[in-house]
């Protein structure tokens, strides 16, 4: 899968934005990023592992609940990381 990273968290993949990665599913596509990128998993996930709520995670354009991440992923498919940002 390719997993496009995009704003803040650009600085945690080495300003990388489309990453291809392995992994059966999107889950395990964002374990293997997070291994590959350690300083990501800081901000991308929480104490549990599981993805902080100011990040959404869609496959190929349709946002994905926490508990949609095991959705099969192919080489084909793109996961998109898409971060909340605020401020005034």
């Amino acid at each position: 899968m390719i997993v496009k990273v995009r704003g803040v968290l650009l600085r945690f993949t080495n300003y990388e934005n489309d990453i291809a990665i392995g992994g059966a599913t999107v889950r395990e596509g964002l374990t293997a990023l997070t291994e590959r990128y350690p300083n990501l998993a800081e901000v991308l996930l929480d104490r549990e592992g599981s993805i902080r709520s100011t990040h959404l995670i869609a496959l190929n354009g349709e946002q994905l609940s926490p508990s949609e991440l095991d959705r099969e992923a192919t080489e084909d498919d793109r996961v998109d990381i898409v971060t909340a940002v605020s401020g005034g």
